[in-house]
């Protein structure tokens, strides 16, 4: 369960951020993607019920790999990336309810928002920074989101962006793995 801490919900921004996130992740059905079952935002309270997850992030799984190998195997790298890859298309080809595209880009692809199950699957969370047409909330012009390690340089400059940069954030995430 993602709740917004309670000295959040007087920022309705932050409120409308959580909405959209909430709206379009819970669009999204693939087990590559973590689902949404529920969400609601009140006065006093929002949350959002997602899929539980008994597994680790990547982030971890690479800082165990290192530090115990001091190599992380480059098969398991490429499986991780490869299920991410399938989440993000998932999420990619969103469409509404009359099938036009939402053009959905996650902004936020690394390897501490891919979970890596402990029976094998990699999936992709935390859609709070979504870009996709329909939102809310608009990001302001030159503010950039994401984090800046695995930005594609079109994201970084604050140039418009799509899918693609998702596709680079996983090409950084697989250079990092191995």
């Amino acid at each position: 369960v993602k709740v917004i801490h309670p000295h959040l919900m007087g920022d309705a921004q932050f409120a409308e951020m959580f909405v959209d996130e909430a709206e379009i992740a819970s669009r999204i059905r693939h087990p590559n993607v973590c689902g949404v079952y529920d969400f609601e935002v009140g006065p006093e309270l929002a949350y959002m019920a997602m899929e539980y997850l008994h597994g680790e992030t990547l982030t971890a799984m690479l800082r165990r790999g290192w530090a115990e190998r001091g190599v992380f195997p480059a098969w398991l790298a490429a499986r991780v990336i490869a299920d991410a890859a399938r989440g993000l298309h998932a999420a990619h080809e969103l469409c509404d309810a009359d099938g036009t595209p939402l053009d959905v880009v996650h902004r936020d692809v690394s390897p501490q928002n891919v979970v890596v199950t402990y029976d094998g699957a990699a999936v992709v969370i935390d859609f709070g920074v979504v870009l996709a047409r329909g939102r809310q909330t608009v990001t302001a012009a030159g503010l950039v989101k994401g984090k800046l390690s695995h930005m594609a340089p079109e994201q970084l400059t604050g140039k418009e962006i799509d899918r693609r940069a998702d596709v680079w954030s996983l090409g950084v995430m697989l250079w990092e793995a191995t």
